[in-house]
């Protein structure tokens, strides 16, 4: 009984691990969204995020699978009939599948914009076929996999799920097919991360080479870069993570035995229910529960280990903390009140407090009278106001004061 109860804290730990982290991708993306026009087309790192979105949503869908395995594991005198054997068995292989598809098209999006291997029509044209062919790819997988339904079905005892191919030719060409699809997404994934990891290397050689023909020095004078260092150690770690999590059950599922195929591709209780603990049961186990752990770690590789994908979210993060604090610091009721005042009231305050600074009320009135343009200054285009008519009468009387040295009384402007 403590069998049942340690694979079913294993895949529960497995599943918090993918949920938060799946949903924080998920609301992560889905905030940083850049707006773009109708005109404008998608980068690269457009591209990316968006398959990044839809990898973390399947992911979650792959985790929803293992939740209802783990639940029967902590329940295990709970019965299962055919029914939701079957929908399982659809539900779980057509996510994992799905799953891989876009891992493969993230590979080919990469490998793409690294090496760039056509010109650039022909490398826009492919970039855009890339998601439409991979949704008929994976729309033909799971057409596959639902052929197989016949072949599911619930043990004599009621208390897992098994298939049987007796007398079944169809299922059965239909499990090799979906093991071929499998096989077809992982290679894709190890050739295009490894083309590009050979692409970057060679480009270095290249230049180191190229380099010393140039330099007396027979030493060598070019450093690998650092950015090149990371970007293939990190290339590296994706790709031998894909390939150690996907590759067991994908050659698994080309054994021709009917039990290893049962418990791989059906089983919910597994080690044919907790009664058989040789090395194939634990083999089968730790093939299946990778798969998940595929689905619970995509995030930390595309996510947290994406540094384009880290600084847009800081971005992003930081924009709205700034747009929160001004919003804060200037609130619309002042800004309100401000749009109220008229232009003749703006200029009276003006006058008010440079006159409030040591000058007199005439002083003021004159200097902001002469520094306002007639554009600008509702006094010089109402003349027959009284604040008007009073930054006149303080203009001519300084005049008149200053030429009373000089010429005329200062009695003439009366």
């Amino acid at each position: 009984m403590i069998t049942p109860y340690f694979a079913g804290i294993l895949y529960l730990a497995t599943v918090i691990t993918g949920l938060f982290g799946n949903i924080w991708v998920v609301c992560s993306v889905a905030r940083s969204r850049k707006p773009k026009s109708l005109m404008s087309r998608s980068s690269p790192s457009d591209r990316l995020r968006a398959y990044i979105s839809v990898l973390a949503v399947i992911d979650l869908t792959v985790l929803m699978a293992l939740l209802v395995r783990a639940l029967y594991h902590f329940l295990p005198h709970f019965m299962l009939d055919s029914n939701s054997c079957r929908a399982m068995f659809v539900l779980e292989n057509s996510v994992k599948i799905t799953s891989l598809t876009v891992l493969s098209c993230i590979s080919i999006e990469r490998y793409i914009t690294i090496r760039k291997p056509f010109c650039s029509e022909v490398r826009r044209q492919f970039v855009n076929a890339t998601p439409i062919g991979a949704s008929i790819f994976a729309g033909l997988v799971v057409g596959a996999i639902i052929m197989q339904i016949n072949s599911v079905t619930v043990s004599t005892d009621g208390m897992n799920c098994v298939r049987s191919y007796r007398g079944k030719a169809i299922p059965r060409v239909a499990a090799y097919l979906t093991a071929v699809a499998f096989l077809v997404d992982l290679t894709i994934i190890s050739l295009n991360y490894s083309q590009i990891v050979r692409h970057v290397r060679r480009k270095f050689t290249k230049r180191r080479a190229r380099v010393q023909a140039n330099s007396r020095v027979r030493e060598s004078l070019v450093n690998e870069p650092r950015y090149m260092r990371e970007m293939t150690a990190a290339i590296v770690r994706v790709g031998v993570f894909h390939v150690v999590c996907w590759l067991p059950m994908s050659l698994m599922q080309f054994i021709p035995d009917n039990s290893i195929q049962s418990e791989l591709t059906a089983g919910i209780r597994l080690f044919s229910n907790f009664k058989d603990f040789s090395l194939t049961r634990w083999l089968i186990f730790i093939a299946t529960w990778l798969t998940f752990t595929n689905a619970a770690g995509d995030w930390i590789f595309y996510a947290v280990m994406n540094r384009d994908l880290r600084n847009l979210i800081r971005f992003a993060t930081e924009r709205r903390k700034r747009s929160t604090m001004s919003h804060a610091a200037s609130p619309s009721t002042n800004r309100s009140l401000r749009q109220q005042i008229p232009p003749s009231m703006k200029v009276l305050h003006s006058i008010s407090y440079r006159s409030s600074l040591g000058g007199s009320m005439d002083d003021a009135a004159g200097t902001s009278f002469v520094q306002s343009s007639p554009k600008e200054s509702t006094v010089s285009q109402e003349p027959n106001s009284p604040y008007g008519v009073r930054a006149k009468i303080s203009i001519l009387s300084r005049k008149g004061s200053d030429g009373g040295g000089g010429g005329g009384p200062p009695g003439d402007i009366v």
